[in-house]
């Protein structure tokens, strides 16, 4: 069984200093939320957005979908770089976006009337606006999508991807909550999560050692949406928990 890639774009949340905001690639064509860095960081890895399947949305907040705009320009309109100015043909097979109930709208609030975000009925881009508890197949993967707590005012999404025999967990911005750990159940990978306190909607670092203690072994846990924390050695040296790190590639 091959392994599957998982580039980091980015591992930090909204505040972290030095750091750019949380989001992933995986297996060079899904895009686990859509940070404002997206698309620097896409030519930055050479993977042209013309090779996207799928764009998984958590959530409304800013620091996850501010990307959306110039990705959505690119892949939709066939810009490409480098070099500059070069075009390419025109997608051969739609795009797919998929969040919570309401994140097209929410989309074109923040990109205004520009045809940068294509109507819902336009050919090339597939709107998936999910509840929890509901799943989708598409390009190859089996997605799971599982209401997270993050904030009384939006809907959140985690989401279980299962891709040649993997399973990749993402929780997007949570509480810790039960629904963590059957995001997590079975999965190879935990992508999880650590913006602070429950106060705020997110897991603390007492969260993450807590959450390590219930699960398998068989799951590791990759920590991101975080601030660098004080004690970073003694929580690199917990077996199965890893700290994200801007630009690192991870095999699942």
């Amino acid at each position: 069984m091959s392994e599957l890639r998982l580039d980091c774009l980015g591992s930090g949340h909204a505040f972290s200093h030095g750091r750019y905001w949380s989001g992933y690639l995986l297996a060079g064509r899904i895009l686990l939320d859509c940070p404002p860095q997206t698309l620097p960081h896409l030519y930055r890895l050479g993977v042209p957005t013309h090779d996207l399947d799928l764009v998984l949305l958590s959530h409304q907040h800013s620091d996850h979908i501010g990307g959306m705009d110039l990705l959505l320009l690119e892949a939709m309109h066939g810009h490409h770089l480098p070099p500059l100015g070069e075009r390419r043909e025109a997608r051969a097979r739609p795009l797919a976006v998929a969040g919570p109930p309401g994140i097209h709208d929410r989309l074109r609030e923040i990109i205004g009337d520009s045809d940068r975000l294509p109507d819902r009925d336009d050919p090339s881009i597939v709107w998936l606006e999910s509840e929890g508890g509901s799943s989708f197949e598409w390009a190859g993967a089996l997605v799971e999508c599982v209401e997270m707590d993050h904030a009384a005012d939006i809907p959140a999404l985690g989401f279980r991807v299962q891709l040649d025999g993997r399973t990749v967990a993402y929780t997007g911005d949570t509480r810790l909550c039960p629904a963590v750990e059957r995001l997590a159940e079975g999965a190879d990978l935990l992508i999880a999560e650590c913006g602070g306190d429950a106060e705020h909607g997110h897991m603390s670092w007492d969260d993450i050692r807590a959450l390590r203690e219930t699960l398998p072994a068989s799951t590791r846990i990759l920590v991101t949406h975080y601030a660098e924390p004080a004690d970073r050695a003694a929580l690199e040296a917990i077996d199965g928990l890893e700290l994200a790190e801007d630009f690192a590639v991870y095999e699942v």
